[in-house]
């Protein structure tokens, strides 16, 4: 059995469920009640239970890695290398579908040596195909091409022409997510041409899908839809549920492109039907983005926020998926680069000892240089170790900060703040509102994976920030920010939102419980090397009494900004710093960082 491919998902999915949940049981049953009555540890007993873990893969994975290192052990007993190599690939395919990529990985690569050790070129053909899955999700796209041009050059050597179908739609895949969607139309067509010569009209959807993606990204909308249609066509017709809500989701919103509402709505909801009968909540946060854009055209004001809350709840969950595969990507990546460490200094301690029974003569010379090389290799996996931690915090303090920056009770208290407004009949406030929040949502996620932005683009965020608390506190809130003459902001470069959780503290916790209202002052100033900000209110302050728990509740947005500021120093070896002060009437925050100019 293959594994799952995750990139190419519709084009394999009909290979990883089971045709029938009451056949499927019966078949279980079964391979249960012959391993009952074959007790013998033998080849025979061994083939059981890999068929057995086969059938067990999706419905309870757990319940066969057990099966999987008996079959092992049996394999090895009896020294038949294909049954080893088949179980190493199976427990490959539990791992994987268990979500640990680092285990699966290890065991199809032990299968791919003993495939080689009996010449199985079938085998090592599925095993180059499940490992470049394995980099492709690892965002290893050159590693993962490397498996995936093997693969295909295998299939076409053996004749096998659904392999190579696949491997052509793998390597297309890989060439359109890193943009490259021309290469990526190329081995479409390629792989479109072959399915039909086999007649396989689940390959033919999968394929036609895929190829309208890439002639949408290349801004061919016309011939984008006519793919579309013609895959939703083709998945309707096969009751393929996956391949129909994907491609319907897409023709809407080709449609909204073309100002064509009414068609954009039908088959969005249609989309949106059949993405909940199969529980795919990213198709359906799609959908619901479509009807919130299709509702404001038609000026249903409550109906498009409705949408829009449900496509950005469901949108949340997706993105902090993805964050979390970030997080466990860039884990797994440390975690092979230690074992791959590890592994080549036991290589050098081994040859290190062979050399010491090779020349005893010299002894204290070996010693000596034995002695050097344990402290050098020591001193090096100290040095690993420290930046893989480094990086590790790197990683864990983008989340974070990312996290802070798209506060959930913001977002919401937000959303139900247009929501009061529509409910008002306040419509133009709630219009207005709905514009300077969309616009801060979008520019925080698309600046979610960059390191720096201009000071330019950051002030901007703070305003338009600031303006939507102002709103929700009926214009309590004053700010002024100010800058030195000497500073270019389009030229100066800061890492985004670095002041977000001060200011956000001044409001609610200086601002929001006094009377009358108060005011926020930002300053921009050069000192030195450094950049220096201000941000300073005349709020309620910290009284004695309740300064501890306002330490408390301030903690975790200067936790993230202390720690962004720590990487920043490490990478930078500058010495920027925050400094939290108290004044009579409010409170001030200097935060200082290394002044970074774009040319």
């Amino acid at each position: 059995m293959h594994q799952p491919n995750k990139i190419a998902f519709f084009l394999f999915f009909i290979l990883l469920i089971p045709f029938g949940v009451q056949a499927q049981g019966h078949e279980v049953d079964s391979l249960k009640n012959e391993l009952k009555g074959h007790s013998t540890m033998d080849t025979i007993r061994a083939g059981l239970l890999i068929e057995l873990a086969n059938k067990l893969t999706y419905s309870d994975p757990n319940e066969a890695i057990p099966l999987m290192e008996e079959a092992i052990s049996i394999s090895k007993k009896t020294d038949w290398t294909l049954g080893e190599a088949l179980s190493h690939r199976q427990m490959g395919n539990l791992h994987y579908v268990l979500g640990d990529n680092i285990k699966a990985l290890d065991e199809y690569q032990k299968a791919l040596a003993l495939s080689h050790k009996i010449t199985d070129r079938q085998l090592q053909s599925s095993l180059l195909s499940n490992i470049g899955n394995i980099h492709a999700d690892l965002k290893e796209y050159d590693l993962a091409l490397e498996n995936y041009h093997s693969y295909l050059t295998t299939s076409q050597e053996m004749g096998n022409r659904a392999d190579e179908i696949k491997a052509l739609s793998n390597i297309a895949i890989i060439y359109n997510d890193t943009e490259r969607f021309e290469k990526g139309v190329s081995y479409l067509e390629k792989a479109l041409s072959l399915s039909k010569i086999e007649e396989n009209d689940l390959f033919i959807a999968a394929i036609t899908n895929n190829l309208a993606l890439a002639y949408k990204k290349l801004d061919e909308n016309e011939k984008a839809l006519s793919l579309y249609l013609e895959a939703a066509e083709l998945a309707e017709q096969m009751n393929n549920k996956y391949i129909e809500a994907s491609a319907l989701n897409s023709i809407g919103k080709i449609y909204l492109l073309f100002n064509d509402y009414d068609l954009a709505e039908t088959n969005a909801n249609k989309a949106l039907a059949l993405s909940k009968e199969i529980d795919a909540v990213e198709w359906q946060s799609d959908s619901w983005e479509v009807l919130s854009e299709v509702y404001e055209h038609n000026r249903k004001l409550p109906e498009a926020l409705d949408a829009f809350k449900k496509h950005v709840q469901l949108r949340d969950s997706v993105v902090n998926e993805e964050k979390k595969s970030e997080l466990t990507r860039k884990e797994m990546q440390f975690k092979m680069e230690r074992q791959q460490a590890v592994a080549q200094e036991e290589i050098k301690r081994q040859q290190l000892v062979k050399n010491g029974y090779l020349i005893g003569a010299i002894l204290l010379l070996i010693f000596s240089i034995m002695g050097y090389l344990l402290y050098k290799r020591r001193r090096d996996a100290l040095e690993k170790r420290k930046l893989a931690e480094f990086n590790a915090k790197v990683a864990e303090t983008e989340l974070k900060a990312l996290r802070s920056q798209m506060n959930p009770h913001f977002i919401f208290n937000s959303l139900n703040s247009i929501s009061d407004f529509i409910s008002k009949n306040d419509i133009e406030q709630a219009d207005d509102y709905l514009v300077k929040f969309s616009k801060l949502t979008r520019s925080i996620l698309e600046n979610s994976e960059k390191k720096w932005i201009t000071l330019e683009e950051d002030i901007e965020l703070m305003k338009l920030y600031m303006q939507i608390e102002g709103l929700r506190f009926d214009n309590k809130l004053k700010y002024h920010v100010s800058m030195d003459n000497s500073l270019e902001p389009d030229n100066v470069l800061v890492p985004p939102l670095i002041l977000q959780p001060f200011i956000e503290n001044s409001i609610w916790h200086g601002i929001a419980p006094k009377k009358g209202g108060g005011n926020i002052d930002i300053r921009i100033a050069k000192d030195g090397t450094m950049l220096k900000y201000i941000v300073e209110d005349d709020g309620v302050g910290r009284s004695v009494q309740n300064r501890e728990e306002k330490k408390t509740k301030d903690s975790y947005g200067i936790k993230i900004t202390s720690s962004r500021i720590d990487i920043i120093n490490h990478l930078k070896n500058t010495k920027g710093s925050i400094e939290l002060m108290d004044k009579a009437e409010g409170f001030r925050v200097e935060i200082k960082l290394p002044l970074e100019l774009q040319f």
